[in-house]
């Protein structure tokens, strides 16, 4: 937890994507921190509950976060 992340608007997982935030036309991704996981089923941490830098928590499938280095880049 933490961990600073990366991605799609798409891939959020609740609330719903159209409901987010009006994401500007050449945003497709956000960036975040992860706040917590949750789990689906018998899955463990399937999902990242990331606070988002524009001041709300939304859920994503955790395999569609990536981590960002404290530069702001790709984190591999």
């Amino acid at each position: 937890m933490g961990d600073k992340v990366r991605f799609s608007v798409s891939d959020v997982f609740l609330p719903q994507p159209e409901g987010v935030f009006i994401a500007a036309p050449d945003e497709t991704e956000v960036e975040g921190t992860i706040v917590d996981f949750s789990d689906s089923g018998s899955k463990p941490r399937a999902f990242a509950v990331v606070d988002v830098v524009r001041r709300q928590t939304v859920i994503v499938p955790a395999e569609k976060v990536t981590p960002i280095d404290s530069q702001g880049g790709n984190d591999s």
